[in-house]
């Protein structure tokens, strides 16, 4: 993902013009340049997902992972569409000649985030690290789509919401620290569990692939994170089940990796439900 900061879209933007409102019309509304300014000015507080579409089918069918994600953040993003035909002029202040493509903007500075098509586990990845970005620049007040406040379906404890806090500070190794600690606490909490298995992942994307020569194994760990990462769930999966099909000494490494991505990815997905099949195959 490229550094913020890429690009500038600040003369747009009326020095006098108030932050705009903490409740929008929509997760996901369509722009023109009037709408635009309100959302930059709501980028100062508030992370906000610039999508740029055309008529297309990809077009529509990333539209609607995005919508579903950012309806799904509890407020921690604002969606702006932008059609590349009907505002081409957007389309090029922020470097876009092809859709679709999405781009994040932090206080009025867009940075691109993808082109073509994405999958919904993708996104996810990407916009934790909007987050971890935004909140290191104190970008985290949430907004309500049509005046009504986004709500959790019931109060998350003290301890998940310092984990959680934890993530939207930055500091990942405390909200790894704080999930295995409620984990050991209480070992039926699959929220818990759940959230450990994203933040692992964010860590070992954040490090980087920095692999010792000869570890093999460190090796097909990295890249099953990177097919993740890139949408494809089905390599990812297959290719730790072919690892621990031939390494029998790996094989409680291998197994711990695949519970943590089968989380990650959903266990009601169908990649998740075939990989846990040829793993029961595999072990049995």
């Amino acid at each position: 993902m490229s550094n913020f900061g890429a690009m500038d879209l600040s003369g747009l933007t009326h020095k006098d013009q108030p932050v705009a409102s903490k409740a929008i019309a929509d997760w996901l509304v369509k722009g023109d340049e009037a709408t635009l300014r309100a959302y930059l000015s709501l980028s100062e507080t508030t992370p906000v997902l610039m999508l740029v579409t055309d008529q297309s089918e990809p077009s529509a069918r990333v539209r609607s992972v995005v919508y579903e994600v950012i309806q799904a953040s509890a407020g921690r993003f604002a969606g702006i569409e932008i059609s590349i035909e009907e505002q081409p002029q957007i389309a090029q202040a922020v470097a876009v000649a092809q859709a679709p493509a999405m781009l994040a903007i932090l206080a009025g500075q867009p940075a691109p985030l993808f082109q073509g098509e994405a999958t919904k586990e993708q996104l996810m990845t990407v916009l934790g690290q909007v987050l971890q970005m935004a909140s290191e620049k104190g970008i985290t007040s949430q907004v309500s789509a049509n005046g009504t406040p986004v709500t959790p379906e019931r109060p998350l404890s003290p301890e998940h919401q310092a984990a959680l806090a934890a993530i939207d500070s930055g500091d990942l190794s405390e909200a790894k620290r704080l999930y295995e600690k409620l984990i050991i606490e209480y070992p039926k909490d699959s929220e818990a569990k759940a959230g450990l298995a994203q933040v692992k992942f964010m860590i070992r994307l954040s490090e980087g692939s920095s692999i010792a020569a000869g570890d093999e194994l460190a090796k097909v760990f990295g890249q099953a994170d990177q097919l993740l990462v890139s949408g494809d769930a089905d390599s990812a999966l297959g290719s730790l089940l072919d690892r621990f099909e031939v390494d029998l000494e790996s094989r409680d490494q291998i197994r711990q990796r695949l519970l943590e991505l089968f989380i990650l990815i959903g266990d009601a997905e169908p990649s998740v439900l075939t990989a846990r099949r040829r793993l029961a195959t595999l072990m049995f």
